[in-house]
């Protein structure tokens, strides 16, 4: 692409902006990036292993909190609607460690009614107190 110079008449060229090519990379830098990369992950990794490497901490469900011990016996309750079967049920009540899972089970099946729980989790919950030999009054709507 041509341009004309008008103030003396001849032809003048373009400046055409074209890409330039990347330099390489010197030597240097690519000795510092490395060696920042390992330096840092040297110092990641000891600070993880050595410093403040990671507790594990396994709880046993007699130790769980009153909420999440409720969660506990309704999965156990889900897992009893679905199987049937009582020794397993009353084993993993048994990790609850409770005096009497009957009356435990009663308990928290009703405060779910009372509390407007899902139907189906209802349910599970009044199939094992029915297994268990307690059963009220307010249960017995949810019997299928």
């Amino acid at each position: 692409m041509t341009r004309y110079d008008y103030k003396y008449q001849k032809q003048r060229q373009a400046r055409i902006l074209r890409p330039q090519r990347m330099k390489k990379i010197s030597r240097i830098a690519f000795i510092n990036i490395v060696l920042g990369f390992v330096i840092g992950t040297s110092c990641s990794l000891y600070y993880t292993w050595e410093v403040s490497p990671v507790k594990l901490v396994d709880n046993e469900p007699y130790a769980l909190h009153d909420d999440y011990a409720d969660e506990y016996l309704l999965l156990i309750a889900q897992k009893y609607a679905l199987e049937k079967d009582l020794d397993v049920a009353l084993l993993y009540l048994s990790d609850l460690q409770l005096d009497d899972p009957g009356k435990f089970v009663s308990n928290r099946t009703e405060y779910m009614i009372n509390s407007g729980y899902s139907q189906f989790d209802i349910k599970a919950m009044v199939a094992l107190a029915d297994a268990l030999g307690i059963l009220t009054a307010q249960m017995r709507p949810f019997l299928s």
